[in-house]
Formats: structure tokens, C-alpha cells, sequence
């Protein structure tokens, strides 16, 4: 279950956690920290100071989105195996990753996370969907 805090991503959940409970299924929480990308003429002013402070708030508020999946499985689906895990680098290659060296049955994500919001499918789904080796559930 790849998490990134969107509302799609959310929805995911749930639906995850269902499918988990009705098929007795392990349930792996991934959040996936993206790299911090600077425009090249910022990096004139931009120092390795700032880039490591704004990567550290990224991990702080991606730490906190696998908390709040964690509690709500704790209160909605106490009895569910679940792990959490989060990774840094970029979202879809990750997930993928993951997937393939943990063995999954199926990848369930958002339609669209935090990103742009012009594409009926974000990059990142499409990305996965296009790559993975394993199902994968879209939920919008």
C-alpha cells in the first residue's frame, strides 16, 4: 500500500485494508520521501544547509503520513499484520522496487497523489502501473 497523504491515497487505504481483512492478507505500508529538486538559478543562493533542512521536514511530514495509516489500522483493523516502512528517493521507482524484492501479491495506491492535477492518472500510479511486476489497484 504506497501512501504519499493525497485524499486518493487515503481512499487506497481503506479499500487495502479491507481486502486485507477479507482475505486475511500482510499488509506493507510504504511512504516514499521524493528528492528535493532545486531550479538551477536557485542554486546560486540555495546552500547544502537549506536542501538538507527541507529534505528533513519532507521526512518529517511523510513520517507522519505512515503514522496516521498506522493508528487508523490500529483503530479500524486492530487484528491486521502490518508493517510500515518508508524510503527516500523517487516515488515510483521505489514502489516498484519494493515490490518485486518483497514478493507482493498486489500494489495498492492512489490514482493521484500530491502532484499535478491535470492527468486522469498521475505519474506516479501510471508509472507503477506501467512497471510493476504484480497487480496493481488504482482507487480514485
Amino acid at each position: 500500500m504506497a501512501l504519499d497523504g493525497s485524499d486518493h491515497a487515503e481512499r487506497a487505504l481503506t479499500l487495502a485494508l479491507d481486502l486485507a481483512q477479507q482475505y486475511s492478507a500482510e499488509t506493507q505500508l510504504l511512504t516514499v520521501v521524493p528528492p528535493v529538486f532545486l531550479p538551477i538559478h536557485s542554486m546560486t543562493v540555495a546552500t547544502p544547509e537549506l536542501t538538507t533542512e527541507v529534505t528533513t521536514q519532507l521526512e518529517n511530514i511523510f513520517m507522519g503520513v505512515l503514522y496516521r495509516a498506522e493508528e487508523k489500522v490500529r483503530q479500524e483493523k486492530p487484528k491486521l499484520k502490518v508493517s510500515a516502512k518508508i524510503e527516500h528517493g523517487r516515488p515510483e521507482e521505489k514502489i516498484v522496487e519494493i515490490a518485486k524484492s518483497g514478493q507482493l501479491d498486489l500494489i495498492v495506491m492512489g490514482s493521484r497523489g500530491l502532484g499535478r492535477r491535470e492527468y486522469a492518472l498521475g505519474s506516479v500510479s501510471s508509472r507503477v502501473a506501467d512497471c510493476a511486476t504484480c497487480p496493481v489497484l488504482i482507487v480514485k
